[in-house]
């Protein structure tokens, strides 16, 4: 009986133990897969924040992508900084804060220290029992929060830091320690896209300012040269392209202020293309005039011959514009035009977020005096200009011949200035 007893007790033992082994295995696979799932939903909702909130505001999706993170881990502090490129010092570009964390200096001056270590050694450093601000006189024996700072890694450089402070007693484990390296790269990704939006944004901004005064090759030719599109100014030769209308000023005052308005916008669409055409500069519109440059920012060795070739051209599309406005009953435009070559300063006048590019100098001076003489449909030139399209095949502009003019005195000149009419 005795041996019998025995027998019925221990035999069920080995089998509790085989259940309670089994159970703490089914919970630990248990508690596996639900922090898979966990670390799936993050990366999916980061990936979607991405792509609904888009890259347009970046300090609305950072801040977002941070809230992601504080939603599905129990974290106290959740910040993101950045590497400022001039100055090489991490600033801070979105946080999330329950508890003060970043305000209180201890806690601030060792998450920097931490987080520049992290970017230095380009791995996630992790420091647990941190010094508790927020209890006045912490015991010895309680543990302090986790904090731990992940690299933002892209080509192999480090970019930024993610800054996670969890709560004491729970600490970050190993897991979590890897888990917030995708994290990491996931927030990368989004760094780079809202990056390269800001420089498409920059670019485009800059090829519509340069594309109001330049044709697209030299638009596309400046945005090449870097250091060209600067405040400043350069000696260079250049060929001033002046063009008015003659008698628009007493024509406009037989008109509406909106048929003028119209007339005047259909004209200058008509033969602002004619400049660009040729890869010349337009200056500025003048009312019912233009001043265009050939020779600046981006030089030819015909640039003269190309500024001649303009005025033929636009002298005859003027002609064809009247013709095609015949039926709508517009008054006849003629346009006088003068050019000058000479000395001048080209460069770009205003502000960083708003530049003109002109020229000054008493060659412009000169060009315009030219063009106030200038007759209906006539193209004036000065010797200057003469000197340099000597060699040049001219007949291929439409030009037929030059006929030399008595010399003209103008106003700022002591000396009359030598000029040529160009025939058609």
């Amino acid at each position: 009986m005795k041996s019998g007893s025995k027998h019925h007790t221990d035999g069920p033992l080995p089998v509790l133990a085989e259940k309670e082994l089994f159970r703490k295995q089914y919970l630990k696979m248990r508690d596996n897969y639900e922090n898979k799932i966990k670390e799936l939903s993050v990366i999916k909702e980061l990936v979607d924040k991405l792509r609904l909130t888009g890259i347009y505001d970046k300090k609305t999706l950072f801040s977002e992508q941070l809230d992601i993170i504080r939603k599905y881990f129990s974290i106290e502090h959740v910040s993101l900084m950045l590497l400022n490129d001039e100055s090489q010092r991490l600033e801070v570009a979105a946080s999330l804060d329950d508890n003060g964390w970043i305000e209180d200096t201890d806690h601030r001056r060792l998450t920097q220290k931490t987080a520049e270590q992290a970017i230095i050694r380009q791995n996630a450093i992790l420091i647990n029992n941190m010094p508790d601000a927020s209890v006045p006189e912490p015991k010895e024996t309680s543990a302090g929060p986790s904090l731990l700072c992940t690299p933002l890694l892209h080509n192999n450089q480090a970019i930024g830091v993610l800054v996670l402070i969890c709560p004491a007693p729970k600490s970050f484990d190993q897991n979590e320690v890897s888990f917030f390296s995708l994290v990491a790269d996931q927030i990368v990704t989004s760094i780079i896209l809202s990056r390269l939006y800001s420089q498409m944004l920059r670019e485009e901004s800059k090829r519509f300012l340069l594309s109001r005064f330049f044709s697209k090759n030299v638009t596309e030719e400046i945005l090449a040269q870097e250091g060209i599109l600067q405040l400043g100014g350069d000696r260079k030769r250049a060929t001033i392209f002046f063009a008015d209308l003659r008698g628009f000023t007493s024509i406009s005052e037989k008109l509406d202020e909106e048929k003028v308005v119209e007339i005047l916008n259909e004209f200058f669409s008509h033969i602002t293309p004619i400049i660009f055409k040729n890869e010349g500069t337009l200056d500025k519109l003048l009312g019912d005039g233009i001043l265009a440059i050939f020779g600046a920012p981006i030089s030819h060795p015909d640039d003269p011959t190309r500024a001649i070739r303009t005025a033929v051209e636009m002298v005859l599309a003027l002609r064809a514009f009247n013709e095609s406005h015949r039926g709508r009953e517009w008054p006849e435009l003629k346009i006088g035009i003068g050019i000058n070559t000479g000395e001048v300063v080209a460069g770009y006048i205003g502000s960083k977020d708003h530049l003109n590019y002109t020229v000054i100098g008493d060659a412009v001076n000169v060009a315009q005096r030219i063009e106030s003489i200038a007759g209906p449909d006539e193209i004036l030139i000065t010797k200057a200009v003469r000197d340099a399209i000597e060699g040049f095949h001219l007949k291929e502009q439409g030009v037929k011949a030059l006929t030399e003019l008595p010399a003209q005195n103008v106003k700022g000149k002591n000396e009359s200035i030598q000029i040529f009419r160009v025939e058609y």
